[in-house]
């Protein structure tokens, strides 16, 4: 075991300080809770991680700021939290790209698994398979059917994000020449799907386009279905092998005392539960999909592994 600053203060804690840990634990939280949020302000991480610590500091009786820390696709703010004192006053809202999307691809200075403890997941968003509403492909499999006759353009929201290491790892699997166009922001990509240039789009937010009837739904890449369209499969409905599910979760630097931990888990978990903030979260467009901390860390885990093994076939 590699002898750290931060090892070495919890063992002399343990050992000289017991009562003063005990007495912490049952008084905590004493004083402001920082969420970062590894984005800029105003986006949906940002708004839902808002309202989460708005409705949370009344549970836990301390306030909760929330911290806007962006860059690096936000691992320069999980980094930083990484490394932060874990005393439960620093906790971090994170999303899939920063736990496990960007981890799987290059060294990015922190372990996603052994350097945070998981608290608990309130949502991530679908992403689903769109194209044009009169697109001659009514189904996924009559998207990636039309892909081996012929390549299909697909549009997400960057290089090596998370939507195109999923269809990537599709490609693979079926043989189907599905030909990635990254876009710089999933808005882009959702423009170039209703103008034609793409075959079709990978993105989140497609709600009230489909409903419209601008854009058709194939399908979705999380693990579970679209409440707002339930008929639209995933991709093992589609007969596909994986499935990549998107998270919103909050989590702690590894060492928080696991007291701590279950208070902060079942204080946002009664938020996430709560028919206000499903309520707030149906207005954002956005799902409230509730996790454990313990399940939460089994998906982080899962989708690093699968995410590497797509990286190594596209040469990373």
């Amino acid at each position: 075991m590699t002898f750290t600053r931060r090892t070495g203060l919890a063992l002399l804690a343990g050992v000289a300080f017991v009562p003063f840990a005990a007495m912490a634990q049952e008084d905590y939280p004493n004083r402001p809770i920082t969420l970062v949020v590894p984005y800029g302000a105003g986006g949906t991480t940002d708004v839902s991680a808002r309202q989460m610590a708005t409705m949370a500091e009344k549970i836990l009786g301390q306030p909760i700021v929330v911290e806007n820390q962006p860059g690096a696709s936000g691992t320069n703010a999980m980094r930083a939290v990484a490394s932060a004192e874990p005393d439960g006053y620093t906790l971090i809202a994170t999303t899939s790209s920063p736990s496990f999307v960007t981890p799987a691809l290059r060294d990015v200075g922190y372990d996603p698994l052994a350097d945070f403890t998981a608290i608990m997941n309130y949502s991530g968003p679908f992403h689903g398979v769109l194209v044009p509403a009169d697109s001659p492909y009514d189904t996924l499999d009559a998207l990636i059917e039309g892909a081996k006759s012929g390549a299909v353009t697909y549009g997400t929201a960057g290089a090596m994000g998370g939507a195109h290491l999923a269809f990537a790892s599709v490609a693979r699997e079926t043989g189907a020449t599905l030909q990635h166009v990254p876009f710089d922001g999933a808005a882009k990509a959702t423009a170039a799907v209703l103008g034609g240039h793409v075959n079709a789009a990978l993105v989140p937010a497609y709600r009230d386009l489909v409903k419209d009837g601008q854009l058709r739904l194939l399908g979705v890449l999380d693990g579970a279905n679209d409440p707002d369209f339930p008929d639209a499969p995933t991709l093992k409905e589609a007969g596909l092998a994986a499935e990549f599910p998107s998270i919103v979760g909050i989590m702690a630097p590894d060492g928080t005392d696991p007291a701590i931990i279950a208070k902060l888990e079942a204080a946002f978990t009664e938020v996430a539960a709560s028919d206000e903030f499903a309520t707030f979260m149906t207005d954002l467009s956005q799902p409230v999909r509730i996790m454990s901390g313990e399940d939460l860390g089994k998906t982080i885990a899962e989708n690093l592994n699968a995410y590497r093994e797509i990286a190594k076939g596209l040469g990373n």
